[in-house]
């Protein structure tokens, strides 16, 4: 091997300790948390209706979360709903949570759906699914995946029965 030949591997080598190191995750690292605290209709056009989504990301971390960007998919019913990214730097406390407004967009087809299996639904309660990545650059550089799924009760005869009589103050 001659010395420009041992160079380049060194230099290769070099660069690739870089970049794996640059982009794992640190130790006893918990992922984040991030649900969906509001769904918003804000633009419904035949073939694209966009939505406002607040996201709460939680911090399981002893230490702070700067995040640079967030990518995710939503599935309602097991049926792929809607996606949304976000270039939006937010610092999530240690032990603490921020909002972060995000638009996501959906299809004619999947919003159609969505309306079709509520139609059809014996039950009052939709399935959902959050997936998707954060983009972490500190404490160091890295993508952390997050998957959070539940369930969300529509039974709003239930919720009319335990509303405050009216004109009472029920706080």
């Amino acid at each position: 091997m001659n010395r420009s030949t041992k160079r380049c591997r060194w230099i290769a080598t070099s660069v690739l300790v870089l970049t794996v190191s640059c982009s794992t995750m640190p130790k006893d690292f918990e992922a984040p948390r991030v649900t969906i605290t509001d769904l918003t209709p804000k633009d419904m056009a035949i073939f694209e209706q966009r939505f406002d989504v607040k996201l709460r990301i939680q911090n399981p971390n002893d230490q702070e979360l700067s995040i640079n960007g967030i990518r995710f998919d939503i599935q309602l019913n097991e049926h792929e709903f809607a996606s949304g990214m976000s270039g939006q730097h937010v610092a999530v406390p240690r032990f603490g949570s921020q909002l972060v407004d995000v638009e996501v967009f959906t299809t004619l087809a999947s919003f159609l759906r969505q309306i079709r299996d509520l139609t059809k639904r014996e039950g009052q309660h939709v399935s959902y699914r959050l997936k998707g990545t954060a983009f972490v650059d500190a404490p160091s550089t890295f993508k952390a995946p997050f998957d959070e799924q539940g369930e969300i009760d529509l039974d709003f005869e239930s919720l009319s029965e335990k509303a405050p009589p009216e004109g009472s103050k029920g706080f």
